[in-house]
């Protein structure tokens, strides 16, 4: 059984007669297979092949266009968006044990009482552990339910909610993951320690140096938009990441600023979408995944509120 039995009980129950199989790229593996077994109970299953990028990419256009209905989306949790069509969610975890690595550097944890737990979806189950054991060792833990995702001390790569309002109630973050993408876009936007758990790994470390260094190519990359006259304001349509209205209103303090200004609207945004623009300079309304990867756009690219500042 490739699906839940949760997962497969809320489609027959749907009673769906075809249905938009969405999946991350890192699970195409099973995709077949997955189609094979829900065409098997009678459900037909169309295999949308574009990149899935989270719960913000709900493909609900495309799934009424071929006729689906019924969206079985495979690796995120629910970020509460309205959808014509139905969406079942068949969430990707690992069954991670986190003491391990917490016993072996427990000491690193002395000077810090009150700790708040965050990690992403897939290790969500390692946070009862990890709370319980520090508790017992003498700590204070806070978890929050954030405003976008689904479980207390989950983020998104859009959404520190879990974290970012217990700021002045603990001493730092500690976040239980794998990978610095998450972490890092804790750690630029508060002034706690926010200290990294990779569980693939053990290591235990500070994001400090990396917040720094963020800071500084950020300030860098204000000081050259000043400079800039042409800015391109990049806007996704996927229904997650559509931030229309806040777009107008920094394309139109661009203009007052003296700058030219134009909205960009992508499905998925590609530096070579805008080949031949002649733009100076992007600011991100999209996906803040855009900012790991600005490099790529061999020009300045800001975040929202960065405007202010040229």
């Amino acid at each position: 059984m490739l699906l839940s039995d949760k997962t497969l009980k809320k489609i027959r129950h749907s009673k769906a007669k075809k249905l938009l199989i969405q999946i991350p790229e890192g699970l195409k593996t099973r995709v077949l297979d997955i189609a094979s077994e829900l065409e098997a109970m009678g459900t037909e299953a169309i295999i949308y092949c574009e990149p899935c990028f989270g719960a913000c990419d709900l493909r609900d256009n495309e799934a009424r266009m071929l006729g689906c209905d019924l969206i079985l989306h495979i690796g995120h949790s629910g970020m509460n968006l309205k959808t014509k069509t139905p969406v079942i969610y068949e969430e990707y975890r690992t069954d991670f044990n986190p003491l391990p690595i917490l016993r072996r550097h427990l000491g690193r944890l002395k000077q810090y009482k009150n700790i708040c737990l965050v990690t992403s979806l897939q290790y969500i189950s390692a946070l009862e552990k990890a709370g319980q054991f520090l508790e017992a060792n003498g700590k204070r833990i806070y978890l929050k339910k954030p405003k976008s995702a689904r479980y207390p001390g989950q983020v998104l790569g859009c959404d520190y909610s879990a974290a970012l309002p217990l700021e002045k109630d603990v001493d730092c973050f500690l976040f239980i993951c794998s990978g610095r993408f998450h972490a890092l876009g804790l750690a630029v936007k508060t002034n706690k320690p926010v200290l990294l758990l990779d569980i693939e790994t053990g290591r235990f470390e500070s994001m400090e140096n990396e917040r720094e260094r963020a800071e500084r190519i950020r300030f860098a990359r204000i000081e050259k938009a000043k400079s800039c006259k042409n800015f391109g304001i990049l806007v996704s349509t996927k229904p997650g990441q559509l931030n229309l209205r806040q777009a107008e209103r920094a394309k139109s303090m661009l203009e007052k600023k003296g700058k030219n200004a134009w909205i960009l609207a992508f499905d998925e945004i590609k530096p070579e979408k805008i080949m031949g623009m002649k733009l100076e300079c992007l600011v991100n309304f999209a996906c803040p995944r855009i900012w790991e990867d600005s490099e790529l756009f061999k020009i300045t690219v800001l975040n929202p509120e960065d405007i202010k500042k040229i």
